[in-house]
């Protein structure tokens, strides 16, 4: 069984939480963490989506960024350290 794929997005808290109730819509298809991090100044946040669903999540992740603030993202992994919760 594979495991789910880990992605950091850049936005800020206020948005994470809007992102959050956006993709429970999307029941199984991903689990927004609080957990952050900062890379060049800018917040990410960890975002576990579910295996085999990744192209999905692209595809929502880019819809959302036409009405949330975003920023880049990018599949990592899940050792990556991370700086709050």
């Amino acid at each position: 069984m594979r495991e789910a794929s880990v992605y950091w997005v850049n936005t800020t808290e206020h948005e994470i939480h809007f992102i959050d109730a956006i993709l429970s819509a999307y029941d199984g298809l991903a689990n927004v963490r609080r957990d952050w991090r900062l890379r060049d100044g800018k917040m990410f946040f960890k975002i576990y989506v579910a295996p085999g669903m990744e192209d999905e999540f692209e595809e929502v992740m880019e819809r959302l960024r036409q009405r949330a603030q975003i920023g880049e993202f990018s599949r990592g992994e899940d050792d990556e350290p991370a700086t709050g919760t």
